[in-house]
């Protein structure tokens, strides 16, 4: 990637001297309902020779947001949502996976101001619906503390009437093939609007290869375990949806939504094969062969309303989500032990999970001395079982669990925020406090069960200085275990290896604090982050083994607070039909981990990552993408990535008019075209893993038919987000 940097043009090379300007604009704070529009930025600047113009995909600061503009720009052509956000700069979206921010983790997802459930639902609609973008690193007191980042997709106003429908058909290959299609039916008049689909899919692309190399030392002898690993999972889902709109007038919106996800099956298959060694002589060796199945049932549904009372501002919503998982699972193994018969043994296993979850959120907003108030609350209730049983024809130190978790959330926030001239300051306050009972085969444990409320203040300022716009944030959040980190059961992996849950995990705390900067095309974050509880995986003698050879992997908290700044640059110019996107992010940290040798390591390795993706318009409707992606070695929280990463991508669209029958878009992709996106990295603790994976390149083919298409109206803005996300 250096070499191919230093042969780069003196033009590129006068860009990217652009591109180091930092700005910054005045911008008023807009709420997840806005569907104003982003005025189109139409200039020409000379940097060196190099003419650059025309509509750009500017990004650019709007209150606690940076605001990236879709519709009339590229990024409309770039296929799923899932491709236009992976086009934005610090966002990263995997086609059927979630969104993360760099530097910040996870976000929140809403459409239309209503939270996205599923993330494969980006990828089921298209970029050519989206207005703009909104990515906020540091979300105000009117989410949940625990919501890390939030991305707001703004969709187009809906034009016309009667029925549309549009086709999406989706194949992919990798070690073998994948095939979805999703139908979506539209009907409008008047203010209602009601929209259906249906979703079907079968996955057989992927498989999981992965080397591991654990070390430790029992008493003075060094253990070293290899072991490779190969996973298939392979499964078909379908899922229907039906959502309803009505606006009464513009000051009075409501709705509903429903959603049905059935796995009937998703298989896993893998073979784990292990040698031990002592001191570098081999000692034993075992072959497993894992097998389990998954079979998912899961309701969704949300009411809203949204609308205004005079100057009284009301958002209104009700969320329900309900599931039920049974997975069966059987592991055989036969382990070979030097001058000794092999010995064989089958670990069969049934886990059965269920969630009945319920959530409310209401938001009153008010304007007050020139400015505007909100205040609401948010109430949520879920009720979880959890099962686990096992069968085995050897001893193991496993045990049965049969657990049940009832868990009330309540929230109340004040959030007020005024524009002073030029100036836009907006601070608020939450209050959340938790409560968690937590029951084993019906009897409560109360070392287990938690009671606790916290406060969180949240703050924004944003402000021009010239034609440059800066925006600063504070926030305190946190971040509550998954429901699958707190469960005690305990899985039979090989005879070296199980893995758990934590029930004593303690929630994560971090003092936030983002600065923004805007310049026309060029854009900068800084960050700093200051972790307490940090939580990450862990590789640790098993407790109360006879045999110190066995292991437990769970998930812990780190013993120190630690402290995270990352930095990112990013430019996205237009120079005729190119358009091109850098974006370079860096983080740097200071986490302690002890390490085998029973030393605590610092580990302060900065780690970056570069980007450079090319789209490029061409005549007759064509349109050719390149993307490449470096990441170095680095430490990250308790990993030491060990080895660069480079990823490259090609792709081709091409639109053809059916004149009467519609719209038709094809895209051709090959991603990892090299097979050179592989990792490596060691992970630290009191036994240290090594562990590596390779690359693959993988083809991916869309056909998109439209006929008279018309987009959905939708504003339930969700409830009760982040407790449903931890499910």
């Amino acid at each position: 990637m250096a070499n191919d940097m230093k042969r780069v043009s003196l033009r590129f090379a006068a860009l990217m001297a652009a591109m180091m300007m930092t700005t910054m604009t005045s911008a008023q704070q807009n709420d997840s309902l806005s569907t104003d529009t982003t005025m189109w930025f139409n200039q020409t600047h000379e940097l060196s020779g190099v003419v650059v113009k025309g509509r750009l995909p500017k990004t650019r600061v709007k209150g606690d947001a940076m605001r990236t503009t879709v519709a009339g720009t590229i990024l409309e052509k770039a296929g799923t949502m899932s491709d236009a956000l992976s086009k934005i700069p610090s966002l990263e979206a995997e086609r059927d996976g979630g969104v993360k921010v760099l530097g910040r983790g996870d976000a929140e997802v809403y459409i239309n101001g209503r939270k996205v459930q599923d993330m494969k639902e980006l990828s089921r609609l298209r970029s050519d619906q989206i207005q703009h973008v909104d990515v906020v690193q540091n979300p105000g007191a009117r989410y949940a503390a625990s919501v890390k980042a939030v991305v707001r997709i703004t969709l187009k106003k809906a034009q016309g009437e009667g029925l549309s429908f549009q086709n999406s058909t989706q194949f992919m290959y990798q070690y073998g093939g994948s095939l979805n299609d999703n139908f979506t039916a539209n009907y409008r008049t008047g203010g209602l609007d009601v929209t259906g689909s249906f979703w079907v899919g079968t996955y057989n692309h992927w498989k999981g290869l992965q080397v591991n190399d654990m070390l430790y030392y029992v008493g003075p002898d060094l253990v070293t375990g290899h072991s490779t690993q190969e996973i298939r999972h392979p499964w078909h889902a379908w899922s229907p949806q039906l959502q309803l709109n009505y606006m009464v007038n513009e000051n009075h919106t409501f709705g509903a939504y429903y959603k049905y996800d059935r796995t009937p099956s998703g298989e896993t298959k893998g073979d784990y094969l292990t040698d031990m060694f002592e001191n570098s002589i081999l000692t034993e060796h075992s072959a497993s062969y894992i097998w389990q199945d998954q079979s998912i049932k899961k309701h969704i549904f949300n009411a809203y309303y949204n609308g205004k009372v005079g100057q009284l501002g009301i958002d209104l919503n009700i969320d329900g989500l309900f599931d039920d998982t049974k997975t069966p699972g059987r592991t055989t193994e036969q382990t070979t032990v030097e001058s000794a018969a092999p010995v064989n043994r089958t670990i069969e296993s049934n886990t059965n999970s269920a969630n009945n979850f319920w959530a409310s959120k209401l938001i009153f907003s008010y304007p007050i001395l020139k400015g505007n108030l909100s205040v609401g609350g948010e109430y949520s209730y879920n009720h979880r079982t959890d099962a686990y049983t096992f069968q085995a024809t050897d001893y193991v130190p496993v045990k049965a669990t049969d657990t049940e978790i009832n868990e009330k959330s309540a929230a109340a926030f004040v959030e007020y925020g005024r524009q002073f001239g030029k100036v836009f300051a907006q601070a608020g306050l939450r209050y959340e406090h938790l409560t968690n009972d937590y029951f084993n085969f019906g009897v409560r444990e109360d070392e287990v069960c938690r009671n606790y409320g916290d406060w969180f203040p949240t703050a924004t300022l944003s402000a021009p200085i010239g034609k440059m716009q800066l925006s600063l944030s504070y926030r305190r959040d946190i971040q509550r275990p998954a429901y699958s980190s707190l469960t005690s059961s305990t899985m039979y992996v090989n005879r070296y290896t199980y893995q758990s849950g934590n029930p004593y995990l303690k929630p994560t705390y971090n003092h936030s604090m983002v600065l923004n900067a805007a310049y026309q095309w060029a854009n900068l974050t800084v960050g700093y982050g200051r972790m307490k509880n940090g939580v990450t995986m862990s590789t640790e003698p098993f407790p109360g083994s006879e045999d110190p050879l066995i292991s437990l992997v769970r998930p812990i908290n780190s013993a120190d607070d630690y402290n995270q700044f990352e930095l990112s640059l990013s430019a996205r110019p237009t120079i005729g039909c190119w358009h091109p996107m850098w974006y370079a992010f860096s983080v740097f940290q200071n986490y302690k981990t002890p390490t085998a040798d029973g030393s605590i390591k610092t580990l302060n390795k900065p780690y970056f990552t570069l980007i450079w993706n090319n789209d490029i318009e061409l005549p007759h409707s064509f349109r050719l993408s390149a993307n490449a992606q470096w990441a170095s070695k680095g430490d990250y929280n308790n990993f030491s990535i060990t080895a660069q990463r480079f990823n490259l991508s090609l792709g081709v669209q091409r639109d053809f008019n059916l004149r009467r029958l519609g719209h038709l878009t094809l895209d051709l992709r090959c991603t990892d075209i090299f097979n050179t996106n592989k990792t490596k990295a060691l992970v630290y603790g009191i036994r240290e893993l090594a562990t590596a994976n390779p690359g693959r390149r993988t083809f991916i083919i869309d056909f998109v038919w439209k006929f008279n298409e018309a987009r959905s109206k939708y504003r339930g803005s969700g409830a009760g987000a982040k407790q449903k996300a931890r499910m």
